[in-house]
Parts: structure tokens; sequence; C-alpha cells
């Protein structure tokens, strides 16, 4: 089934050209994806995610209500580390990522007269490399060989993958003197995660991809703080932004905050953070480096929505093998859009016309097709509002429980 995204296009390939093929493949650049609750900022997400994987880029969705925040890099680290996401790869985290650098290496030294001392010699030249933490390497190297030959010292690969996956506690001292590694200090939790993250960064491409699209959803429960604890994650994501050290002049990286429009306001208060989100042409009239990307731009709620159900009933039809009065199951779907867009939901009203949505064609195909009233569609929105309202309190009690 293909996947699809409404009024994203344009904006979609500005990115690609201007970013993923070009800019970001050598350079870092951030922005600000800023729309209402309901406003499709999950959904562009997304779309850009699919759109970083189809141009060969790895991806990191993260939502920062699940504990993701900047003011802890040991623990964004921990995160990112788990959920990097290689195209065409089921599984994310580490291990995947590294297994794909290995089999470019071997690629490469396919060729050679003698491919295992080939390979040897690639991982040299990786040591030599400078790192932005000065163990990345050697661990690296390690876990590496490890892969080559997982009979060979198992117990010290496995020290080695944890951690590169930000768990450096689980080392015992023995572990850690073999891969000629202290310990990491409550003190220094923050810095090593931070180099941490700028090492896995470089280290990408060598997995065969071009970069790493970091996503950030949500962006604004991140800000919900006060005092030394907001203070604390605009720092950090300026540290993120411009890396006083130049370091990050030289990494893959294209990445994106989404967030409700307040919070930009307190991204302008903080002085060191004013002139990174200062707008002199937007983004929606034509300047790609403008920093903030207003998703209002893109078109009205209901004008959005409709464009959704001109794409919903192809595919459904597509799918299922409907066979519908495409005019009339046309116009329900547009009244129903109307419908959707004047309710105002906590709920993202895209997700919830999709459902209400299929649910209406399903309806109709199995009970025969008449024109819906808007009473009727209020009645379904309703409905379908109650039953993912009861789904996500149930499920946030299982994550509790």
């Amino acid at each position: 089934m293909p996947a699809w995204s409404v009024r994203l296009d344009g904006w979609l390939e500005r990115l690609t050209k201007e970013f993923l093929r070009d800019y970001c493949r050598r350079n870092s650049h951030f922005k600000v994806a800023l729309a209402q609750y309901g406003g499709g900022k999950t959904h562009f997400l997304l779309a850009l995610a699919a759109q970083a994987t189809a141009e060969n880029w790895a991806t990191c969705y993260l939502q920062c209500k699940a504990n993701v925040s900047l003011g802890d890099w040991y623990g964004l680290y921990q995160i990112v580390s788990k959920t990097i996401q290689l195209p065409g790869s089921e599984r994310g985290g580490i291990k995947p990522l590294f297994q794909a650098a290995l089999e470019g290496m071997r690629k490469r030294a396919e060729k050679a007269p003698e491919p295992e001392q080939a390979i040897d010699e690639m991982l040299s030249a990786l040591e030599d490399e400078n790192w932005p933490h000065t163990a990345f390497a050697e661990v690296a190297t390690a876990y590496l060989n490890h892969l080559r030959d997982p009979r060979l010292n198992p117990k010290g690969g496995e020290a080695a993958l944890h951690w590169l996956q930000g768990e450096p506690d689980r080392l015992d001292k023995k572990q850690r003197e073999a891969l000629n590694l202290g310990v990491v200090t409550s003190q220094g939790r923050s810095r090593h995660g931070q180099e941490l993250f700028y090492s896995l960064v470089k280290f990408i491409p060598k997995a065969g991809v071009h970069g790493l699209a970091l996503l950030f959803d949500e962006m604004d429960t991140m800000l919900n703080v006060r005092g030394k604890a907001l203070e604390k994650i605009l720092v950090s994501m300026r540290v993120l932004l411009d890396a006083p050290d130049q370091r990050m002049d030289r990494l893959p990286l294209f990445g994106v905050f989404a967030a409700v429009p307040d919070i930009i306001q307190q991204m302008r208060d903080a002085q060191f953070l004013a002139s990174r989100f200062r707008v002199v042409v937007p983004f929606h009239k034509g300047d790609d480096n403008a920093p903030v990307m207003d998703l209002s731009e893109l078109g009205q709620q209901s004008e959005i929505l409709r464009a959704i159900g001109e794409k919903l009933l192809p595919l459904g039809v597509q799918a299922h093998g409907w066979k519908v009065n495409a005019a009339l199951q046309g116009k329900n779907l547009r009244r129903l859009a109307e419908v959707t867009a004047e309710r105002r939901t906590e709920v993202n009203a895209r997700r919830l016309y999709v459902k209400a949505g299929c649910g209406l064609l399903e309806e109709q195909i199995r009970n025969g097709e008449r024109e819906l009233m808007d009473k009727e569609l209020g009645n379904l929105i309703e409905s379908v509002y109650e039953d993912i309202r009861r789904s996500e309190e149930s499920r946030k009690e299982e994550d509790l429980g």
C-alpha cells in the first residue's frame, strides 16, 4: 500500500533538495515546526521520516512526553542509541547499525588480496580518526571485531555493546580495564552522553547512509518547566544547535523540533538562542533556511481534512475492493471533514478523521449507502473520540503498571 501525505509534498521536496541531498550530508541544521494541538505536527514528522528513509538516511523519531529531555544528555543518548533506525532494517538500535558498517567493510574488502587484513586496516584507520568521545573508536572497534566472530570473547563484545548503548554502569571493573575505560561519574554523565551522541552521528555514514534525521515530537512538553530546569534545557538546545567547538560543522545531522507556537517565545527570550530563531523571510514564503516552519500555512484544518478524504476513498477501494457510489461517499467525507474541524478535541483531528472516515465507509458498505446528516456525523465523531480516549487511558495505565 503506498504511503501518502496531504499538502506536504512541496515542503518535503524543498527540505529534501536543500538538506537531505546537500547541506546536511556535511553539516548540521535544525528547524522548529509549529502547529496547535491536532495541527499535524506528528503527521509532518512521520512524513519527513519516511522521506529521509527513502533518501537513505538513518532516522530517530522521539516523543518528548516519553521522558525525553535535552536537559539530560546521558538519558537522551540512551534513547537515541536504542531507537535509531536504518532504512530497510526491521530492528532499531546499535547492533543493526554496526552490523551494516561491518558489511560495508566486508564489501569494500572483497577485492583485496587478503580481505580480513583489509578489514583490520579499516578498523585501524577508524581508531586513527579524531572522535568527540576519546574512547569511542576503541570500543567501536572491539564491538566490530566481536561481530566479525561472535565466538571470540563474547563477554567483551557484550560489554562493548552495553557501553555503546549508553549503559557504562553495566560493565564491571575487569571489563572496563579490558576496554581501557574509566568509571563514568555522576558529574561526568552529561558530557559523556553529549560526546557519545556526537561520535555516533559521525559514525553513522560508515553504515552506508548519508546521516541522521533526528525528529523531536511534542517539544513543548519538554519545555514545560521553570527556572534552572528550563535554562538547562535551553542551554543544551543551544549546544545541539551551535556546538561552540565547531564539531557539529562536520556532522551529517538534520533535526526538527515540533511544538505548539507558544514555545517559540521561550526560545527567543533566551538571549543565547534569540538569533537562531529570528525569522526574516518565513519558510512558507520561500526561505529554505528559515529556522521556523509554521504548519498552519499548509492550509486550514477543514481543507486538509477534505484533502485527506479525497485520498481515503480510493485507498479504501484499493485496499478492500469496495464498490461504492464515489460521488455520495465523497460528499459524506467532505461533510465529515467540516464536522471534525468544528470540534475542539484533545485527539489529533487528522487521526480522528481517518478513523471515523474508515468507520463511515465500512458502515455504508455493510448497511447500504445513503447521505448522512451533520447530527449523525457528529455522533460518529464523538463515538470514535471516546474509543480513542479510552484506548489511550488504558495504555497509560499499562505503562504505569
